[in-house]
């Protein structure tokens, strides 16, 4: 029967204590610093603002004075001495007052309200919510920094007065205002034609205009314009003006204004103008992409190059904020190489990386990618302390460099493999005549062995020292002339080294002289090169045919054996790096030779045309640009 009584004895108290728990929240959470202290200034309630004010907690300040926080004891005194004076007057009062921040010694401003308070045993006490009124004074110091510089300005140097009268069309004005003009005091005063009569003549009719605009009610007066003075010297002014004065019937009596040189002005923003023009052409021609945010990080400008790179236009993407943006790039990537994100670049540590932070990503198919349909980017993120921009993303397409890096890898790759088995047959033949005894023919058959896989070897090494050299001058060692292709063809047949019972290539060439315009030792070694595989590939008993066609513009040198032939399949990839149309390895050879002579064909502005089919033989086309006699 008790326990309902006990309930009912409880629940204020229960209410009393949420309602001081809600009290001491809304106190702390309250961004104003709240606070009251006794007599002598120690504090009796203060909450989290003022705390962090002071670098400790609200429960720690309960107890302490100023003095214990603030090392400023001009201010601390200044505290005690304003609240002893409130609690004594009894009157609420409102006060500036600085404090200094424990941590940063950074000054902060307060509005504050000082309330008195006397407890019910008569001890004087005070409350004070003090607001922040930092930012706002800050601005009114250099407002008033500002007004104060305005005001030696024009101490110094004056704006130009003028008075219109527009009853008698005379102006009056002050002598700053002929000191702008180039005038002498003699046109302190004078008609207004006379004042038309100084305007340049490109901006006479639009100044008018705006005087006229004025005097019918339609707008204030305001024009920056040219005006000329003695010598024909222009000068840059900013003029300004209302009417003043109306009839009954609101007829225009009178017009004032002010009148102020601005030609460094004009001349500074003709230059930033400039500037800005050249930026534009800057990341216009640029490779790379950007795009900058503002303060609010908000994306504020793409570059053309950007939009080039992605597809997006500076429209879809301007005011995005950054995870918008970060979505509308990662919309853009496959699942498997997709873009992160913004704030995944910002946590990407620069150090780990030697570099400012950045990602690669690639995009979906899109023109201008790499063979494998994707535009492979790099993209880097720079933080900039300029109060319009706060970050700026650069976009570089690595879709080149990723490819040639692939083809680097692949190629070395396969380089091994092809080196690894003439390597590891002269290794195991070698060892075996060194660990065991053999008969004579035995041991002169593993000799040839060891000397045709050492013969392949050094192919293989000539051949890839001869395009990588051709690669990496790129036709800078070429001597480009006119090479007469009669004479280049005897040389080239002189020069073969036919295989056994092999006879020489049947040739058909032009009666009449032809020139072609290459590099003679390049040109016969990519001949060399064409004709060795038509020996390889045909049979001892089938002929090699060497031919001379002529078209507009073009030689074209064609070597057709009647050999195995290929299938489009195959054709398609000869060229390839150690790419052989005879996986068996009876045909000797190192899969180069071909791929030389592309190279050797791409630098002379030539190709490569190859027609065949299986059992029926191959055609290869060295087509070339023509030359002429005369060189």
């Amino acid at each position: 029967m008790n326990t309902p009584k006990r309930r009912r004895t409880d629940a204020p108290n229960s209410d009393l204590q949420d309602a001081n728990t809600l009290l001491r929240t809304v106190i702390d959470e309250n961004p104003n610093i709240i606070l009251m202290k006794d007599w002598n200034g120690k504090f009796l309630l203060g909450n989290r603002a003022l705390a962090n004010l002071y670098g400790t907690t609200p429960e720690e300040l309960v107890g302490k004075d100023d003095g214990d926080f603030n090392p400023n004891a001009e201010q601390v005194a200044f505290y005690l001495k304003n609240v002893r004076e409130v609690m004594s007057e009894g009157q609420t009062r409102v006060v500036m007052e600085e404090s200094t921040d424990t941590a940063t010694g950074e000054t902060f401003y307060y509005q504050s309200i000082k309330i008195p308070l006397t407890t019910p045993q008569g001890d004087k006490q005070i409350l004070v919510i003090a607001n922040d009124v930092s930012e706002l004074k800050r601005v009114q110091l250099k407002l008033e920094e500002s007004e104060r510089r305005l005001s030696y300005v024009l101490d110094a140097t004056g704006e130009g007065i003028w008075d219109w009268d527009i009853r008698t069309g005379v102006v009056t004005h002050n002598r700053r205002w002929c000191q702008i003009a180039g005038l002498n005091d003699e046109y302190l005063q004078h008609p207004l034609d006379e004042f038309a009569a100084l305007l340049h003549a490109d901006d006479k009719a639009r100044v008018m205009a705006k005087l006229q605009d004025c005097l019918a009610g339609k707008a204030r007066y305001q024009s920056e314009h040219r005006m000329r003075l003695k010598g024909q010297q222009e000068v840059w002014v900013l003029d300004r003006g209302d009417v003043v004065e109306r009839d009954a019937n609101g007829q225009p009596l009178r017009m004032v204004g002010s009148f102020v040189d601005i030609s460094e002005r004009k001349a500074a923003e003709a230059l930033l103008s400039e500037h800005s023009a050249q930026l534009d052409a800057i990341f216009a021609l640029s490779p790379d992409g950007f795009v900058a945010f503002n303060h609010r990080h908000l994306v504020k400008y793409v570059s053309p190059t950007f939009t080039t790179l992605t597809g997006l236009s500076a429209t879809e993407v301007i005011g995005l904020d950054e995870s918008a943006f970060s979505q509308r790039l990662e919309a853009l990537c496959p699942p498997d190489a997709g873009f992160q994100g913004l704030a995944a670049l910002r946590n990407t540590t620069p150090a780990a990386m030697g570099n400012e932070p950045h990602q690669v990503f690639e995009l979906k198919e899109s023109p201008g990618a790499t063979v494998s349909g994707r535009r492979v980017l790099k993209v880097s993120l720079r933080e900039s302390q300029e109060q319009s921009i706060s970050q700026i993303l650069s976009l570089r397409d690595i879709s080149h460099e990723t490819a040639v890096d692939r083809m680097k890898s692949e190629f070395l790759s396969t380089a091994a493999h092809e080196l690894r088995t003439p390597m590891s047959s002269i290794y195991g033949f070698a060892e075996v005549l060194l660990t065991e005894q053999l008969g004579e023919a035995e041991r002169k058959e593993f000799l040839e062995i060891i000397y045709r896989q050492s013969k392949l070897m050094a192919s293989i090494l000539n051949e890839l020292l001869d395009l990588a050299r051709i690669e990496a001058l790129q036709g800078k060692d070429f001597v480009f002339e006119t090479v007469p292709v009669q004479g280049l063809i005897e040389d080239v047949v002189r020069g073969l080294k036919l295989p056994d019972g092999r006879a020489l290539p049947m040739l058909a060439l032009p009666a009449q002289p032809v020139f072609l315009w290459a590099d003679q030792k390049k040109t016969q070694m990519a001949l060399l090169n064409v004709l060795s595989n038509a020996y390889k590939y045909s049979a001892p008993d089938k002929p090699v045919h060497l031919a001379v066609r002529t078209q507009p513009g073009e030689v074209i040198l064609c070597v057709t054996d009647q050999g195995v032939g290929m299938s489009p399949e195959q054709a398609v990839r000869v060229g390839e790096r150690f790419y052989r149309a005879d996986s068996s390895g009876k045909v000797p050879g190192t899969g180069l030779g071909m791929s030389i002579v592309k190279e050797i064909m791409a630098l002379h502005y030539g190709r490569v045309d190859i027609v065949s089919a299986p059992g029926q033989g191959t055609t290869v086309a060295l087509v070339f640009p023509a030359g002429s006699a005369t060189g």
